[in-house]
Formats: C-alpha cells, structure tokens, sequence
C-alpha cells in the first residue's frame, strides 16, 4: 500500500465549540492527479491520505476517520462508484461527505452515483478553486452531522454513551469478539445508597455524584474499552479482557478510587460515596442479553452482600477472595 503522506492539520470548530481534524482520503490510479490534490489540500491546512485504487482506499476508510472522500469514477480493483457505495454503507449517520471526480458529464452516469451514495461531483480537469469550496461545503456538513450523532449518542448528564449508544456498540464489539476469538468483559456499576444521597444532599448534589464517578470511572476505560451510562446510578463498563486478573484489577482500581472521591457541596459539606460492581466474562454466554444479565446477577450479589464490592460472576458457587467475590 502505498504509504500515507500527513502534513498540516485542517482544524475547524464543531457547534459544541471542540475543535476537530479535518482528513481527507483522495483516491485516484493517477498519480499526477493525486499529488496535485494533496499539494493544494495540504497548502491549505488538510490532513490527506492517498490510496491508488478503490482497494487501497476503503482499507484507509475502515482504518481512519475519514471527514471527506475524493474519489476518481473509473479505478482498478474498486471504481469511485463501488467506494461510493461501500462508504455509505458503513456511515449511516453520514459522518464522511463523498466528491467523486469524472470527466462524465451524463446526467444518468450521474444520477447513478448519486444513488451509490455520492455526495457531489467534481469534474476533470480540476478546477482547484471549485475543489476548496467542494470541501468545505463538505466540511460543513459532516460537521453538522458529527455535531448531531454526538448529541444523540451522549448521555447529557454525565457526557458518557447513553444507553442506547452503548448497547449498540456492545453488539458490535460482541460480535467481533466472536468472529476473531478473542474476549470481552461487562462490568455493571450501581452507586451504593444513591437515594440517601438524593434524600440527604439533594439531587442537585446526587448529579454532582454522577459526573464525578463517570469522570473517573471514564479515565480509567483502558484501550478498546467504551463506557456509558444504562439509566439512574447505573453504568456499564465494556473491557477487552485478555484475562481474568486483568479485568478485575481494572474494575477493582475504579471501586477503590471512586470511594476516595469527594464531592462538594454548595454550603461546603462534602460527602463520599461508594460503587457496587457485577463483573461477567463473555465466556460461555449466548448473547448480549445473556453477558448482561449474568453481570446483572453478580451486581445484585454484590448489593445484598454488603455493597462496595466486586462480584464476579463464574460458574461455581461463592468464594470470597481477598475483596472480590466469585458467584
């Protein structure tokens, strides 16, 4: 493959006011075309990645956040069409904006490629002034579109995935976990005595809590881990786990530095909470449902058992080692 060329960075600010990188992929078998793109991109402040044919450049799409495709129509291995195709596919919350360049000016060539999932046309030869408001008409969009997936996957409070976000990420990651044999954990989270803290603090001060531990809770999600928010005081932590040990030192070092949290009030009294955890291996279950339930179980254990507690869920009875318990 041919390698990937970065210079400066195109930055732009979404509507929640983060600042965002700009990647372009530019696929086209000429490599005259290719440099002259990348050449007045980059001198513009854009990230650009080039791939040679439709191959090579869905292999960088599935690899990278790609914000922009430009595609030349007619390419070895994979025409501007096909990538058209399999991009939307893939992007169906239309995170990534398609320019498709051909020197075809037929309406019903057109309207084909519109249908595969192109976005706009760019005709050969480059018009490079045309090319810079193609993209940043793109830019603006993926934008507004990143900017409204955000919003719908995020929990408001806490700023963590919401449950619907999260549940389907855990069927993507679960299936995954199934085609290359690998493992996956669940851990459920229930803050302990969470109406007490309502009752007594105020729910003003119960939201307080919420935001501290999922603040916490989120910096300690290792590489390929996701964590969101299922509803009330509880949440949902989904690991690789390589292991067993693994898997309960991490959710281990999250219960034992949440209970070192403190949250402040307005009138200067602060309070500490604790955070009862379910923990299930996906080893031997069906499916999600079947990996959260059995989590679900260990959680409820560890409720009734004394709170502030890891339960891991196993095959065998209940045996208590050292601060983890084994249903």
């Amino acid at each position: 493959m041919e390698s990937v060329k970065v210079r400066a960075r195109g930055l732009f600010a979404d509507d929640m006011g983060a600042v965002v990188e700009t990647t372009i992929l530019v696929a086209d078998d000429s490599n005259f075309f290719r440099e002259l793109i990348r050449t007045e991109l980059e001198s513009h402040g854009y990230r650009v990645l080039l791939a040679k044919d439709g191959g090579q450049a869905l292999a960088l799409y599935r690899s990278h956040d790609i914000h922009i495709v430009i595609t030349d129509l007619e390419m070895p291995v994979m025409t501007g069409m096909e990538l058209c195709w399999h991009v939307r596919a893939a992007d169906d919350q239309h995170r990534t904006f398609t320019i498709l360049m051909t020197g075809d000016g037929e309406t019903a060539r057109r309207i084909e490629a519109f249908e595969a999932g192109a976005d706009e046309f760019l005709a050969k030869p480059i018009d490079l002034p045309m090319l810079r408001a193609r993209v940043r008409a793109g830019e603006r969009i993926t934008g507004m579109h990143r900017v409204m997936v955000e919003m719908l996957n995020t929990d408001y409070l806490t700023g963590v995935a919401n449950r619907r976000h999260f549940m389907e990420r855990l069927e993507q990651a679960y299936r995954a976990a199934r085609e290359t044999g690998s493992s996956l954990a669940v851990a459920m989270f229930d803050i302990d005595h969470f109406k007490a803290i309502n009752d007594t603090h105020g729910h003003g001060n119960g939201d307080l809590a919420l935001k501290r531990f999922a603040d916490n809770c989120a910096a300690q999600v290792p590489d390929g881990g996701f964590l969101g928010r299922l509803g009330g005081e509880e949440f949902c932590l989904c690991l690789p786990a390589g292991d067993l040990d693994s898997a309960l030192a991490r959710v281990e070092a999250i219960r034992r530095s949440t209970a070192a949290l403190s949250v402040e009030t307005e009138t200067g009294r602060g309070f500490s909470f604790t955070v009862s955890i379910g923990l299930c291996l996906d080893r031997d279950t069906v499916s999600v449902n079947d990996l959260l339930a059995r989590a679900d179980e260990a959680l409820y254990f560890a409720k009734r058992s004394g709170r502030n507690r890891t339960v891991l869920r196993g095959a065998e009875g209940v045996v208590v080692k050292a601060s983890f318990y084994v249903m």
